[in-house]
């Protein structure tokens, strides 16, 4: 009787692993998250072999992916870059990451970053909001001569683009 207790709460246990193993980001600070992402894209230069969490978006910019990725039909959609470099790959150096207050929403949190990619400058905001789950990230946009919106891309493309 004890073994097969025993072996329904290994199989169990099984079962479970792969959750407890992929647990939730939870963001506590956005620019400490937003410093730990460009840190681990420095340590991965070479390869670059890191991708930031993907479960971090609030459910706006989700639901912005997941049409892209529905009206893509299996083919790369609009998002075909890493907006976290602003390229498709990257040799990212001298980060500088800043939060700044938005006016009378302390739920709300804009993160500048300011780094070069294969030594060409580049102006990441990054857009918090905090909820229920913490802070996540509800948009993103380049500041620099080739401008972006984040939940633009995802929803019309590069239509509105600068040419």
């Amino acid at each position: 009787m004890h073994a097969r207790l025993f072996a329904i709460a290994a199989f169990v246990s099984v079962l479970l692993a792969p959750n407890f193993a992929a647990a939730a980001t939870v963001i506590s600070d956005p620019v400490k998250f937003v410093n730990g992402v460009y840190a681990n894209m420095v340590k991965a230069n070479a390869k670059n072999s890191y991708m930031a969490p993907e479960d971090i978006y609030t459910p706006r910019l989700s639901a912005l992916f997941a049409l892209d990725t529905k009206e893509a039909g299996g083919e790369v959609g609009r998002m075909d870059f890493d907006f976290w470099s602003n390229a498709q790959d990257w040799q990212i150096s001298g980060v500088k990451v800043k939060g700044l207050d938005v006016e009378s929403a302390k739920d709300r949190k804009i993160v500048v970053a300011r780094f070069k990619n294969e030594g060409k400058p580049e102006e990441i905001h990054l857009y918090f909001e905090r909820g229920k789950k913490g802070w996540l990230l509800d948009d993103a946009r380049s500041t620099g001569k080739d401008s972006w919106t984040l939940s633009l891309i995802l929803k019309y493309g590069w239509a509105d683009a600068p040419q």
